[in-house]
This record gives structure tokens, C-alpha cells and sequence, in this order.
């Protein structure tokens, strides 16, 4: 019987280590952090979506009903990112843990599309701007790191329109979508166009023209989850 080489034997473990180590790199758990008002709060919400079209990926959702990118909605400033972005990226930070956010996901401007807010609209980008900054330059490397996608706003539907509260609002989104674009390119964020989802169909995926039912929400993250498995390859 020829007699296997001791170099020969130290090569072939090192294959067998390298491969291991290739397998799980490979078998590593995505972590997404997602930030969005009503729409991502729901029990059928985007981000309840997103992790269900992922399964091997983490979603820590902390989503809030009302909120907005940088104004005061409903006289409660909690609800303004700006204002409490630093609570939220503690709170982050707290439920990763050791681990880090590969994506952090942000869908937000529906709020700040109110007629309340119409002659606010000129700051509204600007905001956004602002947002990406605080967290692309957080003191948490668990969060800094992160790739950030934006999900603008989806459209206003009839109901919506019809209403006081929302007048007005589709063509603010429709002018925010083309504005987070800019913003995102200029930031090297991923954009997903919310306003453009295929597919979506605004009137028949919602109750009230503004809250997206779990078919809707589906049709919203199918480009995210394309846009993250492409971007981690």
C-alpha cells in the first residue's frame, strides 16, 4: 500500500477547512432593521413580509403608527424620526446585540404627505437626507455599517383623496418618489420606488386608500427582497 505524504495530508485538511468555512459563509444569517410608520406596524405589515419571503434573514421591526421623516404629526413628537432617531438607534443597537444590521430598510413619507404638511414639502427631501446621515454615521458599528434601502412612499388611493386629512396627497408622494431617488444615489443607498410598485394596485389593496392589506404589502417588498439578494451575492 503507497504511503500517503504527510504534505499531501496537511493540503487535503486544509481544503476540507476552507470548504466548511466557504459553506458558512454562505449559510450566514442576514440582519435587516426595519423603519416605517402604519404600514410596517401591522401584524400582516411589509416587515412581516419581508421576513416571511426571507426566512434564513432576522427582521427587528420598529416601525411606528404616524410616524413621519421630520415633522410633528398629531402634536407628538415621538412620532418624528429626527427628533427621537438617536432612542431609535439605541434601541437598535440593543436588540442586535453583538451581531450587526447587514440592511436597514426605511419606508416612511406617507405621514408627511398630509395636507396638513403641504407647505412644508420643500423640506421634506432634505429630512430624509438628514436621517440617512444620522445612522450611516452612528456611534453604533452594529448600525453604521448597515446598507441602507429606501422605500418611498406607495400612492394615495381614491378613499384617501376624498378626504380632508389626505387631499392632495398622491401627487406629494408621487413628487417624493422621484426626490428619495436622488436622495438615495447621492447617499449610495438602494431605492425601491414604492410609488411604482408592479402590481400594486392602490384601490383594491387597501380598505381606506392608505393602508396596505397583506396582498399589497407583498407586491411592496418583491423588489426589496430582489434588491437584497442581489446586493449580498
Amino acid at each position: 500500500m503507497k504511503k500517503i505524504q504527510p504534505v499531501f495530508c496537511i493540503l487535503l485538511l486544509l481544503s476540507f477547512a476552507l470548504n466548511a468555512q466557504s459553506g458558512n459563509m454562505q449559510k450566514k444569517q442576514l440582519n435587516m432593521l426595519t423603519l416605517g410608520d402604519s404600514n410596517g406596524s401591522f401584524p400582516f405589515s411589509w416587515p412581516v413580509q419581508l421576513g416571511q419571503a426571507m426566512p434564513d434573514a432576522q427582521v427587528f421591526n420598529i416601525s411606528k403608527s404616524g410616524r413621519t421623516i421630520g415633522f410633528l404629526n398629531l402634536g407628538d413628537s415621538s412620532l418624528n424620526s429626527l427628533f427621537v432617531i438617536d432612542v431609535n438607534l439605541r434601541k437598535a443597537a440593543e436588540l442586535i446585540k453583538d451581531d450587526s444590521y447587514n440592511f436597514i430598510v426605511i419606508e416612511l413619507g406617507t405621514n408627511d404627505a398630509k395636507a396638513v404638511f403641504d407647505n412644508c414639502q420643500k423640506e421634506v427631501p432634505g429630512n430624509l437626507e438628514i436621517l440617512i446621515n444620522k445612522i450611516k454615521h452612528s456611534t453604533y458599528a452594529s448600525i453604521s455599517g448597515a446598507k441602507i434601502i429606501i422605500i418611498s412612499p406607495p400612492p394615495f388611493g381614491a378613499k384617501a383623496e376624498a378626504t380632508v386629512k389626505y387631499k392632495g396627497g398622491d401627487k406629494r408622494v408621487e413628487k417624493m418618489s422621484k426626490a428619495f431617488k436622488k436622495i438615495a444615489r447621492r447617499n449610495n443607498c438602494l431605492f425601491i420606488n414604492g410609488y411604482k410598485t408592479p402590481g400594486l394596485d392602490i384601490n383594491t389593496m387597501t380598505a381606506d386608500g392608505i393602508h396596505l392589506d397583506e396582498t399589497g404589502s407583498k407586491k411592496l417588498i418583491a423588489p426589496v427582497v430582489e434588491a437584497i439578494l442581489s446586493s449580498a451575492r
